[in-house]
Parts: C-alpha cells; structure tokens; sequence
C-alpha cells in the first residue's frame, strides 16, 4: 500500500488561496491508497481565509474532511482537536480500504494548543488489518516530551490490545535530533529517515514530517513529493512511503476497549 502523510495547512497554500481539490488532485496524483492529514479543517491562519475570500476563493462551508473523502472516493476517520470559529480542527485519516474503528487521543499539554493522535484499524484486502496513528505534537520540547511519554503509555502504544502491524506518521514537529525521535526509536523503526525534508515547501530543509512502524511493516521505498502542484497546496510536503504489512488472521477488536487517555474529542468515521 502508499501511505502518504501531510500537513495541509487547513488547504491553505502559499499563494494564500484555500482549494481542498488541489489537496485531492497531489493524493492522487501520488496514487495514495491512504492519506494521514493534519490541520484539516478551518485554518490556523484567519488572515490567509479573508484574503482568500477577497480574491473569490471562499473558505468551504462545509466539512473539509468529508469533502476530501468525497472527492477522492474514500472512507475517513476524522479526530477534531480544537473547534475554530465554529469549525472543526484535527487530524483525519482517510483510506481506501474500510475503517474498522477509529479513536482520538487528546495529546494536549495545559497552556498550548490543543494536539491529538487519530487511531484508524484499517481493514485490509488480505483479510489482515493495520493500526494507524496520526498525529501532530507540539512546537516545545517540553510539550513533545511529554508528548512521546502519553504515546508510550499503555492507552496508545503499548495498548495490549494492538495485535495488527503498526505505523505511527504524522508532523512531530521535531527539526533536531532529540528526545522524541530517541524514545520512539527504542520501540519502532524510524521509517522515513531518508526521505529528506518537508518544511517549508517553498524550500524545504527541516524534516518535520515523520512515519515510524513496527516489525509487522515492511518499507519498500519512502520520498517527499517535491511536484509544483505539492508546493503550491501546503507549507508542508507530503511525505510518502510504499508499505507491506505482514499477513494475519482477521482480528476482531476487543469488546470493551478503555477510552482511557481519550480528550473530549471523540473520533468519528463517515
């Protein structure tokens, strides 16, 4: 399968306009299978929105996620971290293979902004499945350290529960070797270390963009999509890589599964 993953900036590009089909026009060009966004909803930057307005470009009214699904043909899961003037805003996942469950963790740390991590179980054509974490971490160290602690903690990662092959992508917002990307290295395979950089499209040269999986994942090939159109779309290049989960005995999810360590912001599937 292609995995791509990708910050688009609330489908604000750099010439300020807000177009979620030229969103959908670089995942299918990158001929994703499935797409771990973040920042997808109303956009961060009010400013960009008004202008994009003035030059006839109106903000969607609608839901941004379900609207990419809509355009690309795909189910999602969308985990809303924050609500922006009325308007949901988070991570969403979005597959072309069925979405068995999905859950938001809240990642937050008192007095930043509010983060997350969306759980999709993905249901696969072998009859095999795979747990999919996207996520995007804070702009402190302090705040991505505890971060990576609540990720390690029995209610995600180490949830006895995950049974499937596991890939953990999103934006770490990590530019520099450090904590983070150490604690996630004792438990999984940094999966795009030669990908290159993703942050900002213009001119990339931070790697703020990442995808760590576990020995049930084999990776064929990573790279960053570096096209005009990709540059255009988001701040952010998305990152993709070609991945073969391991083959398995369907799994049934457990009855009863602890929402421990869930924010208020429940996920949800369209």
């Amino acid at each position: 399968m292609r995995l791509v993953s990708w910050n688009i900036h609330g489908a604000v590009g750099g010439d300020g306009v807000r177009d979620l089909r030229r969103v959908a026009e670089v995942l299918q060009g990158l001929r994703a299978d499935v797409a771990a966004l973040q920042e997808v909803g109303d956009p961060q930057n009010r400013a960009a929105a008004r202008l994009a307005t003035l030059a006839g470009h109106p903000p969607d009214a609608g839901d941004d996620a379900a609207e990419l699904a809509r355009l690309l043909g795909f189910t999602v899961a969308f985990g809303p971290n924050l609500v922006v003037a009325g308007r949901p805003y988070g991570n969403a996942v979005l597959s072309r293979f069925p979405i068995a469950r999905a859950q938001n963790y809240d990642l937050s740390v008192r007095g930043r902004e509010p983060r997350g991590c969306l759980r999709a179980d993905l249901d696969l054509p072998d009859g095999g499945s795979l747990h999919l974490f996207n996520l995007h971490l804070g702009l402190s160290g302090g705040e991505r350290q505890k971060q990576a602690s609540q990720l390690l903690s029995a209610d995600l990662l180490r949830d006895t529960a995950l049974t499937a092959p596991l890939v953990v992508c999103g934006d770490f917002n990590v530019w520099l070797p450090g904590a983070v990307p150490r604690l996630l290295r004792r438990h999984l395979q940094d999966a795009a270390h030669q990908a290159g950089p993703t942050w900002p499209s213009a001119l990339p040269f931070l790697r703020l963009d990442r995808a760590y999986v576990d020995q049930g994942v084999r990776v064929l090939a990573t790279g960053v999509c570096r096209d005009a159109l990709a540059r255009r779309a988001s701040d952010h290049l998305p990152l993709w890589l070609e991945l073969v989960p391991a083959p398995q005995v369907p799994q049934q999810p457990p009855a009863g599964v602890s929402r421990t360590g869930t924010g208020q912001h429940g996920a949800r599937r369209v």
